[in-house]
């Protein structure tokens, strides 16, 4: 739902006054919590069906209408502030493939060619399409689903279900080798644990690096594969996570639960 003054976003605000709630003090509130509006949230649950459309093989159109978008400029727009590239930009003979897997903290976006994961961020994260711009720009990226899609997609839902605690799905690590030294030691913090920025930093040999450990950190191109969420303040504060702090809270709730799960 949305609060916009129209359809059924005209019924919740009737609601939210009935209930004693000033509508624009609720947007704000999502807002600040979630990162995106309600109108924001509403525009990716509509492109999940035009994203599906296009992975089953339909044409633009098909995914416009599947979508529910009246218009096919407005559809290319919101599709393109999502993905970086207008449908009609994909690829059919794609080398990597971009797939959509919903998850209880919001849907994902994964990139992945036939061998190894690419990318895995958060679809309403405002980096995704700067992201996912630069891989197109070196490989022609398509809709479809390709192996790593498949396995990380059940290793999560396993995650989520907490029966699994580390992901074995092949990744395709690009970037500078400080990021790079980085990202591999995220991985080697166990699930349920934290560490400092400056702990990290310690870890790979470079104590005083903390600010460029935290630009890393922000880098990383695999939510939750490569657990940035992991990395707190030194204070023991949570800080510094582009897909919301309210997902780093629940991530490491749900990771102390998983404590010592095997797989």
């Amino acid at each position: 739902f949305y609060l916009s003054g129209h359809g059924v976003g005209a019924a919740v605000i009737a609601d939210l006054r009935a209930l004693g709630h000033d509508p624009s003090t609720v947007r704000r509130a999502f807002r600040r919590q979630f990162g995106v509006s309600f109108i924001e949230l509403a525009r990716l649950a509509r492109l999940r069906g035009g994203f599906a459309a296009l992975a089953s093989g339909g044409s633009v159109i098909d995914a416009q209408l599947e979508a529910g978008f009246d218009s096919p400029s407005g559809f290319r727009a919101a599709f393109a502030r999502l993905l970086g590239v207008a449908p009609g930009s994909l690829a059919r003979r794609a080398a990597l493939w971009a797939d959509w897997i919903d998850t209880p903290l919001g849907p994902m976006v994964a990139v992945a060619d036939q061998a190894a994961l690419r990318l895995l961020d958060f679809a309403d994260r405002r980096t995704l399409p700067g992201a996912l711009r630069r891989l197109h720009a070196e490989a022609p990226i398509g809709i479809g689903r390709s192996s790593p899609t498949e396995q990380v997609g059940a290793e999560l839902a396993e995650f989520f279900a907490a029966r699994r605690s580390r992901f074995n799905t092949p990744l395709h690590l690009r970037g500078s080798e400080f990021s790079c030294r980085v990202w591999q030691a995220l991985r080697q913090i166990p699930p349920g644990e934290t560490r400092s920025y400056a702990a990290v930093a310690a870890a790979i040999g470079r104590p005083t690096a903390v600010r460029a450990v935290a630009r890393a950190n922000g880098a990383n191109p695999l939510a939750i594969i490569v657990p940035c969420h992991r990395v707190i303040g030194s204070d023991g504060r949570l800080v510094g996570y582009g897909g919301g702090l309210w997902r780093k809270r629940q991530l490491i709730a749900l990771e102390q639960r998983l404590r010592g799960t095997a797989g």
